[in-house]
C-alpha cells in the first residue's frame, strides 16, 4: 500500500462532495485492501453522502473488514443518529446500534447510545422499541449497572419514579456485583 495512495483516498473521502467520486475512491480503497476503518469513518461521516449510500459503504465494508463489524455498526448508528433529520434516520440509527449488538453483545456502548434516540418531547413509537431493546439486551452486558444508571436517569425524565427506584436499585445491585 502506497501511502500517498492512501492519504489521497482520505482526502477524497473528507472533501469530494461527489457521491460518484466517493464511490470511485471507496472502491479504490477495497481494490488495495485498505483496512484502517478510521479512514472508513471519514467517508461514511461525509454529508454529501445519502442514507441509502451510507448503508450500502457500511454493509460492504461489513463483509471486507469482519474484525471491524462492531465499530463500523456503531460509527454507523451514530452518522444516522446525528444528522438532522430525526425522524427519517432514527430507523436507521436503532437498526446499527443493534447491529452492533449483536456483534458485541457483551457491551453497554449500543445500549447507551439507543437511549440517546429517545425523544423526550413526542411520545414515538419507536421509543418503545428503543426501551424494548435495551431491556432484551442488558442481560448480555458486561458492565449492567451502567444500563440501569441510564435508565434510572431515563424514567426521572420521564416522570415516572417508580422505575426510577428499581432501576437505580438494580444499578446499585449491579455496581456492588460488578466491583467484587
Amino acid at each position: 500500500m502506497n501511502l500517498d495512495e492512501i492519504n489521497k483516498i482520505e482526502e477524497t473521502f473528507r472533501s469530494s462532495k461527489s457521491s460518484d467520486e466517493l464511490f470511485d475512491a471507496f472502491q479504490e480503497a477495497i481494490k488495495i485492501n485498505l483496512s484502517d476503518i478510521g479512514v472508513y469513518k471519514i467517508l461514511l461521516a461525509n454529508p454529501t453522502l445519502l442514507p441509502d449510500e451510507i448503508k450500502l459503504f457500511t454493509e460492504k465494508l461489513i463483509k471486507e473488514i469482519p474484525g471491524s463489524s462492531f465499530d463500523l455498526s456503531m460509527w454507523t448508528g451514530k452518522v444516522f443518529e446525528n444528522q438532522t433529520d430525526y425522524f427519517n434516520n432514527v430507523k436507521d440509527a436503532l437498526f446499527y446500534y443493534q447491529r452492533a449488538i449483536s456483534f458485541k453483545p457483551e457491551s453497554h456502548e449500543p445500549l447507551m447510545n439507543l437511549l440517546n434516540l429517545y425523544n423526550y418531547e413526542i411520545n414515538l413509537p419507536i421509543n418503545q422499541k428503543i426501551v424494548d431493546v435495551i431491556n432484551e439486551s442488558v442481560s448480555s452486558v458486561n458492565q449492567k449497572s451502567k444500563i440501569y444508571y441510564a435508565l434510572s436517569k431515563h424514567y426521572k425524565k420521564c416522570g415516572d419514579s417508580v422505575l426510577e427506584i428499581k432501576y437505580y436499585a438494580l444499578a446499585e445491585r449491579a455496581s456492588e456485583n460488578e466491583s467484587a
